[in-house]
């Protein structure tokens, strides 16, 4: 077996040392920035991708649509829905329901109403047989208070505490009461005609310290109305019957008053709409005229709007939708084809417009977003989770639809 030999490498020289010695890395510098234009051409490319997308979402239309799930019900075509927390509020002559999309039942209520309606602010619920005298008070949970009356109900209102405002009125003579959520009695006040008028429609704040009443009036065959507003705060007591503003408009009539986001009065008259501040004694912030005649109004926290016949230059008689924010700027005015039978703005601020089984959604852009002549009535659509779901209300089931 042949030994191992050791061999001796050859040494390197000092030349070849500084050859091949390595080289020291760079030091990273911690304060290093990456120059000023790259974050200036970042921030400009997010900007465009994000207006690309908006621009996107606002012009793009879909005229189809995918059922992705179907809840059976049995109810009433007269039944009336909307969405209530997140789930589906549902009262007719016979009583009133929260449910889930899916069905489950949260709560039901049954009583025998001939024409109900209903107010709702925040967590509370209120309804009541116009003409009749049954008010019931609901909260997320269910049933709170029953009210009977020995008058006509004509309006009832409810605030974010639970506290109701009822409009009554019998004969000439018109009442108005402030309850607490537990049935106490907290004010009443009468109106007569021969001082004021009569009360057409009634607003309460959110927090039930203002009141607002339209009154129309008739004096020697001319007509009028007053929109009286009522304060019962430490400052409102002072004044004579705790009103602290009125305004008089000659020749119209104004059938719907509220209160909306932080509390802002609207009126909406047969020849105008007009917006008050959020102050003591509600000066007037705008008054916008009504082009046409005034069909049909809508509004929600942020947004309002109406539909008007108007006749266009060559006499064609079209009817036009007309949206504005809670500041008077008008977001948009559009005619719109055919004829219509309902119209609303959604929580997610699109107008939603019914022909008996067609619909159509538009954006505050005025785009058509979806339209489609369904099989049977539609009564509500209701947002779902994204911007393409709803929730569609027909007579005997509820489809969560994507549309496509």
């Amino acid at each position: 077996m042949e030994e191992f030999k050791i061999i001796k490498l050859p040494e390197k020289t000092e030349e070849e040392e500084v050859e091949v010695e390595e080289k020291p890395l760079r030091e990273i510098d911690e304060n290093y920035e990456p120059p000023k234009k790259r974050w200036i051409f970042l921030i400009l490319l997010i900007i465009i991708v994000a207006i690309s997308l908006m621009v996107i979402k606002i012009f793009t239309t879909y005229s189809d649509f995918q059922v992705e799930k179907t809840y059976e019900r049995n109810e009433s075509a007269e039944s009336t829905y909307c969405d209530y927390k997140g789930n589906l509020l549902k009262y007719s002559p016979d009583g009133v329901s929260c449910t889930t999309y899916d069905g489950s039942l949260i709560w039901n209520y049954t009583y025998d109403m001939v024409n109900p309606n209903m107010d709702v602010c925040q967590d509370y619920i209120v309804v009541y047989d116009k003409k009749g005298s049954e008010v019931d008070l609901f909260s997320s949970k269910g049933f709170v208070k029953s009210i009977t009356t020995t008058t006509p109900v004509l309006e009832a209102k409810v605030a974010s505490q639970g506290t109701v405002a009822l409009l009554l009125q019998e004969n000439s003579v018109s009442y108005i009461q402030l309850y607490g959520k537990d049935g106490t009695l907290l004010a009443s006040g009468e109106i007569h005609p021969e001082n004021k008028g009569f009360p057409v429609s009634m607003a309460l704040s959110s927090d039930a310290t203002r009141l607002l009443l339209s009154i129309v009036n008739v004096n020697s065959g001319e007509l009028s109305s007053e929109l009286v507003f009522y304060d019962f705060t430490k400052e409102g007591k002072e004044e004579q019957d705790n009103i602290v503003a009125s305004y008089t408009y000659l020749g119209s009539i104004i059938p719907n008053v509220d209160y909306v986001k932080n509390d802002k009065a609207i009126a909406f008259s047969d020849s105008k709409i007009i917006l008050f501040n959020n102050n003591l004694r509600a000066t007037v912030a705008k008054e916008i005229s009504v082009n046409g005649e005034m069909k049909s109004i809508f509004y929600n926290d942020t947004h309002f709007g109406y539909i008007s016949e108007t006749a266009k230059e060559d006499g064609e008689v079209v009817n036009k939708l007309n949206v504005y924010n809670l500041y008077g700027f008008r977001w948009m005015s559009k005619e719109i084809d055919g004829s219509y039978e309902s119209v609303q703005i959604m929580d997610n601020n699109e107008i939603f417009i019914r022909n008996e089984n067609e619909i159509t959604i538009y954006n505050l852009q005025g785009i058509a977003k979806f339209n489609y002549k369904f099989d049977e009535v539609v009564y509500n659509i209701i947002p779902g989770s994204t911007s393409k779901r709803y929730y569609l209300i027909e007579e005997n089931k509820t489809e969560q639809i994507c549309i496509k």
